[in-house]
């Protein structure tokens, strides 16, 4: 069904807030028809404790009635509402949904850290100019309520995305404890710069990118706020960023710059998040600053417009995730000839068998993702490699996937030399149809592994045919075989049970 307009509510963790969308399918835009925000403080209960307070709760409630009434109001039939990070930090967060779900109607779905910062980069990836800045380099820099996330590209492909553990709630919580205190602001700064210098030094010792992309649109609100909405939009020089900061009071950390506003951002969110655009903009060494103005409900939007086919994205995402997992892969020095093999062998196997296995094109993204990946944790151990890639996997963000695949991926590259993969094993992370898809990931890697377990890539002139129950694969060498076929024996067997049909290998000798 193909959406003509559409609602996302997102629980925060200092607001909630709704936008409405009405949506243009020939321009393929979106035109924003309202906007709702409402204080709540999460984030405060959260940082003085575990669980989130009743009052907070009935604050909640109360908002997301008067947002349900306008949607209602603007006939939008189509909505979603997301809970951030803060919601599921909370210890008492099922009680919470329990009580949003009986007193509104609503249904809060959760989001992991990266299904948050894809929405936020979906919309990113709609502009225009996106290509352009991300094309020589470009630190794409997603400041929220509980964290940072840093995405760092280069030739157009994605090098790195770090997540830090330090968001505009901290800092705030930080400025009130240390307010009585002369030099209470210069610590906060300290603090953020420390995590800021940690991320340059590990990811940027020896360059800066061309731009730097400021997401959240709490920086566009500030710039509307300030009157400077000529830095909004295109790429601006630093220097004139950095100037406005500065007109500002940047040389005291603001420390007066709300003072002459009779407004409660002095005491809200908006000096915490300039504390931390300031940082980012002083220690880049950028020519350009972008602040597109994106918001995370415009992203959600995108995502929702995608998934219903009202349009397609012009951006390739899942090129985003391989080039993601390759950088990975030479970080923790995977050897570069099997891996190119075992990615090749891979796509080859799943154009063969998708149609009677019923892969998606999303399967394909996850099974090279898994293939490029299963051996990193040889870095570390070669002894305990497995389980040293999971860890990898698991503590790397890969842009573009969800937490669930992530782990799907991860048990793939843990388990693809164990026998016993038992659902047992499993039902605890995993649904039945998730364990299914974590079984066709381990086959295929199974059965592309063996065909290279040397690691010396003996077979050329590789192609698979499937016909009716048997699937052949057809190689040649210059070398013997016998390792790998003595190894693909045993994981045959494995692939024709998950999939039905039995590989049948056969060499086509070279004269």
């Amino acid at each position: 069904m193909k959406l003509k307009s559409y609602g996302s509510i997102y629980i925060g963790t200092y607001e909630v807030s709704l936008r409405i969308y009405e949506i243009h399918h020939k321009s393929r835009s979106l035109r924003l028809l309202t906007d709702l925000r409402r204080p709540i403080h999460i984030a405060h209960d959260l940082f003085k404790g575990s669980n989130i307070t009743s009052d907070t709760v009935d604050d909640l409630i109360h908002a997301l009635k008067d947002m349900k009434m306008t949607l209602s109001e603007f006939g939008t039939a189509v909505y979603e509402v997301y809970g951030g990070y803060a919601v599921k930090a909370a210890k008492n967060y099922p009680f919470l949904l329990d009580q949003i779900r009986q007193k509104t109607g609503l249904f809060v779905r959760l989001l992991s850290n990266s299904e948050q910062r894809f929405f936020s980069y979906e919309a990113l990836a709609s502009l225009e100019t996106f290509p352009k800045m991300i094309e020589e380099s470009a630190l794409l820099c997603d400041i929220g309520g509980s964290s940072i996330q840093l995405t760092l590209f280069h030739k157009g492909k994605i090098v790195t995305t770090q997540h830090i553990l330090l968001g505009a709630t901290e800092v705030r919580e930080n400025l009130i404890a240390l307010s009585q205190k002369v030099n209470g602001r210069t610590e906060v700064m300290d603090m953020i710069n420390k995590e800021i210098e940690t991320f340059y030094h590990v990811y940027l010792p020896n360059a800066n990118p061309e731009y730097l992309i400021l997401l959240n649109d709490s920086i566009s609100n500030l710039m509307h706020y300030f009157d400077v909405k000529d830095i909004l939009g295109d790429a601006t020089p630093r220097e004139k960023v950095l100037a406005f900061l500065e007109s500002i009071g940047a040389d005291s950390y603001f420390s007066n710059t709300f003072d002459r506003f009779e407004s409660d951002l002095q005491n809200e969110m908006a000096l915490p998040f300039l504390l931390l655009y300031d940082a980012f903009v002083s220690q880049t060494n950028c020519k350009y600053i972008s602040i597109p103005g994106i918001s995370l409900h415009a992203g959600m939007t995108y995502d929702a417009v995608y998934r219903s086919n009202t349009f397609t994205a012009s951006h390739d995402f899942s090129e985003d995730v391989i080039d993601a997992a390759w950088a990975i892969a030479k970080r923790y020095g995977s050897y570069d000839p099997h891996v190119k093999m075992m990615d090749q062998m891979t796509t080859q196997l799943y154009s063969a068998i998708r149609k009677r296995a019923g892969l998606s094109k999303r399967d394909l993204t996850l099974a090279r993702v898994v293939a490029i990946l299963h051996d990193c944790g040889k870095y570390i151990s070669l002894s305990g490699a497995a389980k040293c890639s999971y860890a990898i996997i698991m503590n790397s963000e890969i842009l573009g996937l969800t937490h669930k695949e992530r782990k799907i991926v991860a048990l793939a590259a843990q388990y693809h030399h164990i026998k016993d993969i038992r659902y047992d094993l499993f039902s605890k992370n995993l649904s039945l149809e998730e364990y299914m898809k974590l079984l066709k990931l381990l086959a295929m890697l199974r059965i592309c592994n063996a065909l290279d377990s040397s690691h010396r890539q003996k077979v050329s002139n590789l192609s698979f045919r499937l016909k009716e129950d048997e699937l052949f694969i057809t190689v040649s060498s210059e070398s013997s075989l016998n390792l790998e076929k003595g190894y693909f024996k045993s994981k045959a067997q494995f692939f024709a049970e998950v999939f039905g049909f039995k590989p049948v290998i056969r060499e086509k000798k070279n004269l």
